[in-house]
């Protein structure tokens, strides 16, 4: 069964139209679950949590955890977070997928990546051995559909949320990202969930093979 994959900035509508998403495949006989990842998962939030405790750590890089990795140790917990990953890549990723469910991902390798590249503020992550592995696995073991929204409304929907004041940096990288890589991209600024759905869809191919179970 296909992993289908939406990923995109904070506010963009991700778990919104995941969820739509997942209720119409329902609605067509298919069996569906949601699963989602990000960063500091399983070992790393703990560290996380314990390295909030020092001050030398204190700071605003992760919005959650409300720590700065400090630079010599930044390679070192990058590769923290991406151990960390893996068993949540297989856990709601891949072996969902073998037991036959349709996953739909509202968060994917390529939100881990920003995440990182957020948090430890270097944009070299994007090309590392970690950056490029989580873009070939991204690729190749699902359907990637990027979901935006212009500026002033990811705003407007995350209006007093931790991740505000970094939202325009991040849809800067996802856009960079999904122009490299030339994802298809559904812009939900002045559209509605039905329009959304309808037109991932047409990207992920699954329209046409639903109509013809009807």
């Amino acid at each position: 069964m296909p992993l289908i994959c939406l990923f995109g900035p904070d506010g963009s509508g991700k778990s919104t139209l995941a969820k739509a998403l997942a209720y119409f495949l329902k609605r067509n006989g298919l069996r569906v679950m949601i699963s989602w990842m990000r960063g500091t998962h399983t070992l790393a939030s703990i560290l996380a949590r314990f390295l909030s405790k020092f001050r030398t750590f204190r700071g605003p890089c992760n919005p959650y955890y409300h720590i700065c990795i400090p630079p010599s140790l930044k390679t070192l917990w990058v590769w923290i977070e991406f151990y960390s990953t893996l068993p949540i890549l297989f856990l709601r990723f891949l072996l969902p997928r073998s037991l036959g469910y349709l996953v739909v991902a509202e968060r994917g390798p390529i939100d881990f990546l920003v995440w990182i590249t957020m948090t430890t503020r270097q944009p070299r992550v994007l090309t590392s051995i970690i950056g490029r592995f989580a873009m070939a696995l991204a690729r190749k073991t699902s359907t990637n559909v990027y979901i935006r929204a212009d500026l002033k409304t990811l705003q407007k929907r995350r209006q007093a949320s931790p991740e505000t004041p970094s939202l325009s940096i991040q849809l800067k990288i996802y856009d960079a990202i999904a122009k490299a890589y030339e994802i298809p991209t559904i812009d939900t600024s002045n559209i509605s969930v039905a329009e959304s759905i309808k037109q991932i869809l047409e990207q992920v191919r699954l329209r046409q093979s639903l109509e013809k179970r009807v």
